[in-house]
């Protein structure tokens, strides 16, 4: 995502990147927004802008100059807020309104978008969503990029359904293509002058997954350094294997990927809970199997839920697909989006012979 703000700041237009994680309503998002924008200074020196916002808030004109200071950002940033308790959508109409009378386009990109909605209260994340789809439809210059780790589809559906976000077009970020995931394994090798051979590369990449997720890639590279650094020895495929094995799907390398578990209590609290045990149960059992037959996962999810809705079945399948946990081969059957994934969920969360 930053890369993109990069790219698009770029541009003739404006950029701003908002990471909201950690937001829990809308009042705290839109005033994240709106001090993304104040941290421009093509935003605060405009003329027409600066005589808009002056004339309709009483926080603008107060240590404006000061953006940057972090005791007057801290402040600026409480008295938005705060302002925005009462009615946030008609403030919000009025900022945006001023907004859209900029020179050029303004760029939002907003990362971890669909973490932030469900962190809101129900009722608002719906009356947020209304309103941000409203907002994208009436704006002329406002262009939004939102992002994020999990599915949005399965956040949106119980707070508005998916009609609030019909209108975007969908960018799948998989992996890297083999070629490039190469090219970043031999330019590590090489910055740390460590002997790469085109073996080495493809075991790597063996260990990974055909999927080359960078964030596994990653976890490769820092423990083949680990191994090296402590013990100085000679990289080599053994090695790699052995570091695969005991490092990473031991008990060292669990951290990795906690999370991948812990997504699913956090964001599979469908039908009371449900949803969450029929997820486990499907992983646990395509993590023991290179394909699972699609019809066999439905017969799981019916058993684990007591309900038989194929519709409701695929929308999980989706969401997992979503989320990069599996792969839904039309011909073959449900598998893992990743070997190293799949290995280590199959060592921690799989069936028990």
């Amino acid at each position: 995502m930053r890369r993109l703000e990069k790219e698009l700041s770029s541009q003739d237009g404006l950029c701003v990147f908002i990471e909201v994680e950690d937001i829990y309503s809308p009042q705290r998002f839109l005033s994240e927004m709106v001090m993304a924008l104040l941290g421009s200074e093509r935003i605060r020196k405009g003329a027409n802008i600066r005589s808009a916002f002056e004339k309709a808030f009483s926080w603008f004109k107060e240590n404006i100059e000061e953006v940057g200071v972090s005791v007057f950002r801290a402040k600026l940033r409480s008295n938005i807020e705060a302002d925005l308790k009462e009615d946030w959508t008609e403030k919000a109409r009025l900022i945006f309104e001023i907004i859209n009378d900029f020179e050029s386009n303004v760029y939002f990109v907003v990362d971890e978008f669909p973490i932030a909605i469900k962190n809101m209260d129900p009722e608002d994340a719906e009356k947020f969503l209304h309103w941000f789809r409203k907002l994208r439809q009436i704006s002329e210059n406002l262009r939004f990029v939102v992002g994020g780790s999990v599915s949005i589809d399965r956040v949106v559906r119980d707070v508005g359904g998916v009609s609030v976000i019909n209108d975007f077009k969908r960018v799948r970020v998989g992996g890297f293509q083999k070629e490039v995931a190469i090219d970043v394994i031999e330019k590590v090798f090489r910055e740390k002058e460590w002997q790469y051979t085109e073996s080495i590369g493809d075991k790597i990449l063996n260990c990974v997954g055909e999927s080359c997720i960078p964030y596994f890639i990653a976890i490769m590279l820092s423990a083949i350094e680990e191994e090296y650094v402590s013990r100085d020895v000679e990289i080599d495929e053994e090695l790699i294997e052995d570091i695969y094995n005991f490092r990473i799907l031991g008990s060292e390398g669990k951290h990795y990927f906690e999370h991948y578990s812990q997504r699913l209590r956090i964001f599979y609290t469908g039908m009371t809970g449900m949803e969450e045990k029929a997820a486990r149960a499907i992983l646990r059992r395509v993590s023991s199997e290179d394909y699972y037959p699609l019809d066999l996962a439905f017969g799981i999810f019916k058993q684990e839920t007591g309900v038989d809705d194929q519709e409701r079945f695929m929308d999980l399948i989706a969401d997992l697909e979503n989320d990069f946990y599996i792969e839904n081969d039309p011909l073959k059957g449900l598998t893992f989006y990743s070997r190293m994934l799949r290995d280590w969920w199959r060592l921690y969360h799989g069936e028990i012979k």
